[in-house]
């Protein structure tokens, strides 16, 4: 693992150094906007994480001239204290992949053990697709220095490389680390699963979670309870070509699985994949909470859903939704009093917006939709954290122009003969707004 320290933006100090609370607007109201991204000449794929011991962190991925060699940028703000220097990291397998619905997981434990696992790609010569291999580094001092990059899934058809992707990762209360993603071994998408007792010294070997198909192209979620359950959610292939999202249930540590359930039966028929995954959390209470996205023609958009009874059933509610939309991609966090906060980027319109609707009585009713990046922006795949008694969300944003001229230049993979590139990060660049809960 290579790792460069660069000085900090002043912007991404600023906004990093607040502790609870401070530097955001009155309550209800956003900061502007801030470009955290400008150490860095691009930015994409944003991802937080706020520790049990009061640690904040913010990754991007970026390349040179908005290429495809990526590499992972880090900024650790210690609790109370200034951000430590951004480290830049590289990894010697390979490009970190600045995929938007497959972005770098941050998890942490108790200790102040601070986890990171990434996607790194591989073009391989008679392959449509790129190659993926799951990579993992801890820092043991508050994110000074990390670890050599270790792979988390087992062999491939290339060695490490194969069909590894749109992963999860997690901390279970009893300090365990766990993964999920989409993995093809047996030449269909199924979901899959590695546990580490060791804080990533070694990963175990990898048990299905579900070898039905699954939607191979959308992110999986992974959460665990007080109580020792855990929850693995994804978008499943159901009889029809049915593409809804499901969550699974295991008592047992992931040895055996309940049925998986869907939140709600959207009944979306679809001969493809949207790129566009659930979003799930737990909250103090141990309730499920899940939003997602569906494409079914007069209820297509963004949906939310919460479970009382550890996902046996659900109750669910439209957030976003018309007679069409394209994908959005959703995110979702919980925080105490019975807030749920969801933002996704808007497919309704011509161009993408981030959006955010916020619940006070744990999920039982929302407040209006509220517009968060600016206008002009094609703002995309946004993520949210709750700092303290404060509210972050970031994005990747570039010009309506660039966004879709990039989406014009796709390779359109029902030709049999396309191939698809490794994934660029292009001209986008990451943006921040914080306000009070």
């Amino acid at each position: 693992m290579t790792a460069v320290r660069r000085a900090g933006a002043a912007a991404l100090l600023g906004t990093l150094a607040c502790g609870p609370g401070a530097g955001v607007a009155a309550r209800g109201g956003f900061t502007p906007a801030r470009l955290v991204s400008a150490d860095t000449e691009n930015g994409a794929t944003p991802m937080f994480l706020a520790t049990p011991d009061g640690q904040r962190v913010l990754a991007w991925v970026s390349a040179p001239g908005g290429g495809e060699d990526g590499r992972l940028h880090l900024v650790v703000t210690p609790p109370g204290a200034d951000p430590l220097r951004p480290v830049t990291l590289t990894d010697p397998l390979g490009p970190i992949e600045p995929h938007g619905e497959s972005p770098p997981q941050l998890a942490a434990d108790r200790s102040g053990r601070l986890f990171v696992q990434y996607a790194v790609g591989k073009v391989i010569p008679g392959e449509r697709f790129p190659a993926s291999a799951l990579r993992f580094v801890r820092s043991e001092d508050g994110g000074r220095t990390w670890s050599a990059p270790v792979t988390v899934n087992d062999a491939g058809r290339h060695g490490e490389f194969g069909a590894h992707n749109f992963h999860a990762l997690t901390v279970a209360p009893d300090g365990a680390l766990l993964s999920t993603w989409l993995d093809a071994r047996e030449g269909k998408s199924g979901v899959w699963m590695s546990r580490s007792t060791d804080g990533g010294r070694p990963w175990a070997a990898n048990p299905p979670v579900d070898r039905d198909p699954a939607c191979p192209c959308c992110r999986t979620g992974v959460t665990a309870a007080a109580d020792g359950a855990l929850y693995v959610s994804w978008r499943a292939i159901l009889p029809g070509d049915v593409r809804d999202v499901v969550v699974a249930r295991s008592d047992d540590g992931g040895a055996t699985w309940a049925e998986a359930v869907r939140p709600r039966a959207d009944g979306w028929v679809f001969p493809g994949c949207p790129h566009a995954g659930p979003a799930m959390r737990l909250d103090g209470a141990g309730r499920i909470h899940i939003a997602w996205w569906t494409g079914k023609a007069g209820e297509a958009g963004v949906w939310y859903a919460r479970s009382d009874d550890g996902g046996r059933t659900f109750a669910s509610q439209a957030l976003a939704t018309a007679e069409r939309s394209l994908p959005a991609h959703v995110q979702l966090v919980t925080a105490p009093g019975g807030r749920v906060v969801v933002a996704w980027d808007d497919g309704l319109g011509e161009a993408p917006r981030v959006l955010l609707r916020e619940s006070r009585d744990g999920g039982a009713s929302f407040t209006r939709a509220e517009q968060v990046s600016a206008d002009g922006q094609a703002a995309t795949f946004p993520v949210l954290a709750v700092v303290g008694d404060s509210l972050a969300v970031a994005w990747s944003a570039t010009t309506a122009a660039a966004h879709h001229a990039a989406a014009a230049a796709r390779p359109d993979m029902k030709d049999p003969e396309a191939v698809m590139p490794l994934p660029r990060v292009g001209q986008s660049e990451i943006w921040l707004r914080t306000r009070a809960l």
